[in-house]
This record gives structure tokens, sequence and C-alpha cells, in this order.
């Protein structure tokens, strides 16, 4: 900082701090009953009683006395500037309205769900296997910090069958797609795997009850960053927690088939858990091959593309080297690959060169390898687990999905915050 700038901003802080005499006020009061704005105006950080001054809100509570009232110690200064700051309503203040998925069965039972046990808020997410809502759990016995605070995502299946739901070819064993997609999700239980918390059967119509992840999907995180890419230290971090739950997969006797940014979501405390089980199979050795074309494009192994039979686990691998590709680089590996002939031609991976983005040798050595051509050359879970990227030890700060809190916004700036400004030419 320059000596100027130096100077400003010492005069700066001693006018506030020290000749104004109302520049650090502090009231107390208490509060019987959780406050519940969608929209705060005059605050950072919390609620402003009218005079809408540039405050910090501390709220302390007797944790030793449940049921006491929390105190709410409010510190102000003149600047008189003016803040925003969107707070998540508790959920039984969602204003009521129409919810639609565009499936004509789900619709009439919609209204229904609470008498189940679930209040629908919203639609979030739409896509090919179904539409998820954010809901309200309802049933008796729910903590009310839960009850209020930490909705359940509700996937209402399309109700499409698959083509193939199977990779034995038995027909006679087939089932629709909705029980396979409940039946293998009900068996697995990782750290990062989407949790099941219960499925819903209703007039015929079924649903799966999920945790709702806060922070959206990997696809949000990258769209939040300009450049749409992250540091290899956060991507080394994803990619450790999608191995950890694709092994555990994988031992258990399935393959997802779907690995992609939209199926990865992330919490609050920046942690990522693989969802939407839609395309899974139970798969092991000795199994028959898949032959259906099943994934997103772009994240399909090229040997789906070619209708070939192939290993399904293998074609996870793929899938996750461009998930790690998207997330170091910013774009998919080879595009939007949808046809046998743009999957025939697939020429040796290209990297951005070093005056747009400097990547190491070490991440460039894993992503040839998960991202090899011929399926029995591609890495496995275990070569990537031992790769020498996977296992460097990294001290930079990750700060992942903190792009997607919402920050305070100031408005506008106060007459008194004009006048300081203007005096020192800030």
């Amino acid at each position: 900082m320059s000596q100027p700038n130096k100077e400003r901003k010492r005069k700066m802080d001693a006018l506030i701090s020290g000749d104004n005499s109302k520049a650090h006020t502090s009231q107390e009061s208490c509060c019987s009953s959780a406050k519940t704005p969608c929209m705060v105006q005059g605050s950072a950080s919390g609620d402003s009683q009218g005079n809408m001054c540039h405050e910090f809100v501390t709220v302390l509570r007797d944790i030793e006395n449940e049921g006491s009232q929390a105190v709410i110690h409010t510190h102000a200064c003149d600047l008189d500037d003016v803040w925003s700051h969107k707070y998540p309503l508790p959920l039984s203040k969602y204003p009521p309205k129409t919810i639609k998925t565009g499936n004509k069965y789900y619709d009439v039972i919609i209204p229904d769900l609470p008498q189940i046990g679930y209040k629908p808020l919203q639609v979030i997410a739409k896509g090919r296997s179904g539409t998820v809502l954010l809901a309200q759990d309802l049933h008796p016995g729910i903590d009310m910090r839960e009850a209020e605070c930490q909705p359940v995502a509700i996937k209402l299946q399309s109700g499409k069958k698959r083509k193939q739901t199977t990779p034995t070819g038995e027909d006679s064993q087939r089932k629709e797609a909705v029980s396979d997609e409940i039946l293998i999700h009900q068996r697995l239980h990782h750290e990062h795997i989407v949790a099941l918390i219960n499925t819903i059967c209703y007039q015929g119509r079924t649903g799966l009850v999920m945790e709702f992840c806060e922070s959206g999907n990997l696809e949000t995180l990258l769209r939040a960053h300009d450049a749409r890419f992250v540091s290899e230290s956060n991507a080394r971090k994803y990619l450790r927690q999608l191995h950890s739950a694709l092994e555990y997969m994988h031992l258990s006797g399935v393959a997802h088939r779907d690995i992609c940014p939209q199926n990865i979501l992330i919490t609050n405390d920046n942690t990522v858990k693989i969802g939407d089980f839609s395309h899974a199979v139970n798969f092991s050795p000795g199994d028959h091959l898949c032959t259906d074309i099943v994934g997103t494009v772009g994240y399909q192994a090229p040997e789906m593309l070619l209708k070939q039979q192939y290993h399904p686990r293998q074609t996870d691998m793929w899938s996750l080297g461009a998930v790690l590709f998207t997330m170091v680089i910013g774009r998919l590996p080879y595009g939007r690959i949808k046809t046998e002939d743009e999957a025939r031609s697939l020429k040796p991976l290209v990297f951005p060169p070093p005056s747009v983005l400097i990547l190491s040798s070490q991440v460039k050595e894993l992503l040839i390898g998960m991202l090899a051509y011929v399926p029995s050359s591609r890495y496995t879970l275990n070569r990537v687990k031992n790769s020498e990227w996977f296992n460097m030890a990294s001290d930079r700060v990750q700060i992942g999905s903190f792009y997607l809190v919402r920050q305070p916004q100031k408005v506008c700036d106060g007459e008194r915050e004009r006048e300081v400004k203007a005096e020192y030419e800030i």
C-alpha cells in the first residue's frame, strides 16, 4: 500500500474510532422467537431495527439452560451504509405455491405428499430419470432444528423403463428401472454417497427421499468460477473422495455408469457425494458385459458409443477421468462426442499450452491413463490410488464451495461514508 493510501486509512480509522463518539455503540435485546426474514436491509450479518446502520450481530445462547431466550448483541457504526443479505427461510415459512413436475401422474399426487410425511417446497432439478423436489420432513419425532433447517430431497421417477436393467440378459428377472435404482441405492452406505433416507410408495407411484446437499452440484461450483476450473489441490481433494465412493461401489458389486459433474453433489462443508443411481447396475466379475448406451454426453466412454460390449467398471473410470479433466482444465477432454464416427476418430489427449494454463506433469500422466482409449489399458482404481499426483501433499488453502456462499452485498453508501471518502479522496 502506498504512503498516501496508508495515511488516508490511518486518518479514516482515527475518525471512526476516536473522533466519532457514536461510532461503536451496543445494545442488547432478547429474542423470544426466531426471526424469519427473507431479505434483511441495514445489516451485513443480522437484523436492523430501523436506523439502517452497518451492524455486526452476535447471538448468544445459554446452551446449558435449554429453552432460554437468545441474547442479541448489536454493534453499529454511524456511516449509514445500507447492506442486504439473503437468509434461508425456515422450511415452515416457505410461501405456498403449486408445484409442477411435468409428469401428469406425479403432479396429481404432489398435493397429497404431506399426508405421507413430506411437505413439497419447490422443484430443484429436472432430468431424464425424474424430478427432484426440496421438501420438509413432517414425520413425528423429527428434531425442531432438522424440521426447520435441514430439508430433504425427494426424487420422483420419470417412470421410463430401461432397455436393459441388468447385465445378465435374463429377461425373466428384469425389474422396472424404479425398483432397480431403489434396490441398488438401499445397499450403499458411504460418507461420499448421497444417503437414501426413505422411499415413497403412494397410489402406485414411487420416489426416493434423500439427504439434501446444500451447495448444489460440481457443475454449479465450476460455473461459479470465471475460468470454469479449480486448483489442482482442490481437484485432488474431490478426486480422493470420489475415488473412495467409487471403490466402495465396485467392491459392493455396483457400477454407476453416469459419473458426471451434475451427479456429484456438494455439502456446505465442501464434501462431495455421488448421487443419481438411475443407470447403475449390479456387476460382479464373470457377469455378462453391458451393451446399452447410458450416461451423460461427453462423459461416456468410447467403447459405449461404438456399441460394443463393455465392462461397466472400465466406463466408470473413463467418466471419472473426464470429471477430473473438467475440474482442472475447465472443459471436456474431447467435447460432446455423440456418434460412433466421433468416438472412433478420437485423437491423443491434448492439454492447454503453458502460456494458457500451467498443469503439473503428474496430473497430465494421470489423465492420460484414466482416459486411455483402449479399455484394457485404462487405469484401474488401484492404479489411480497409487499414482504420484493422487498422493501428493498440498499445503494450499482449499476454498472449494466457499464460492457458493451468498455474501452480504452493499446496497449503497451512507451520507457520512460518502463525506469521509470525499474528504480523504478514497
